[in-house]
């Protein structure tokens, strides 16, 4: 129950952040992947992604069930879609609350300059084929390897690891202040507005309103 919770107040986040940019952005839940944000078209989407949380800090595996089922259920939702020739791949993106380490093939998944995805790719088959894996992961990683090497490298090239994601009790108070932004409204032009709402007008000499409220973006 946690997860399907934390799936519907991250969609929430991420939808605040997304409709300062774009207000006709759409979400769907639960039908392709746990979040999927669409194209305008209302039906294609342009981003699925994978919401892994755990309240208990700790590494994102290479080798666990969070990354390798993430990647069984893109394989099918890809299959699903039967994108025609030349139709851009969706992002798929994997948001966790635990983090990538340096020395796995997650790291060079993240964005930013450090990425590489040769690299990773080069290390995911490897861990893909190592017999002694867990046994857990052993249907999800064939499954991977049962694509073609084009395929492997298309699939891993539109995947994005997300690691260290706020945990369920951090999500309010970041949705909160999601909410609260101003776009488009400088500090001091709020600070000039402020103080042209209050000031007195010439020859008044009666008390003086009292200040508006600040917002957190203020202080």
């Amino acid at each position: 129950m946690t997860g399907y919770l934390y799936q519907c107040e991250l969609a929430l986040l991420e939808l605040a952040r997304r409709s300062w940019h774009d207000a006709a952005i759409e979400v769907r839940m639960e039908l392709l992947d746990d979040i999927e944000f669409l194209d305008p078209d209302g039906r294609t989407p342009r981003e699925l992604l994978q919401a892994k949380h755990r309240e208990a800090a700790g590494p994102l595996s290479e080798t666990g069930k969070d990354f390798w089922r993430s990647i069984a259920s893109w394989i099918d939702a890809l299959k699903t879609l039967s994108a025609p020739a030349g139709t851009s791949m969706p992002l798929l993106r994997l948001v966790s609350t635990q983090t990538a380490p340096e020395n796995t093939f997650l790291h060079p998944l993240r964005p930013g300059a450090d990425r590489d995805v040769g690299k990773a790719l080069a290390r995911m088959e490897e861990v893909a084929r190592d017999e002694d894996g867990p046994e857990g992961t052993a249907k999800d990683r064939a499954l991977f390897m049962a694509l073609t090497r084009a395929q492997r490298q298309q699939l891993v090239n539109a995947i994005t690891i997300d690691d260290g994601a706020p945990v369920m009790s951090d999500l309010d108070s970041s949705l909160a202040k999601e909410l609260a932004r101003h776009p488009g409204r400088t500090r001091a032009g709020r600070h000039g507005a402020d103080q042209g709402r209050h000031r007195r007008p010439a020859g008044d000499h009666g008390p003086a309103a009292p200040p508006g409220r600040r917002s957190e973006d203020d202080a």
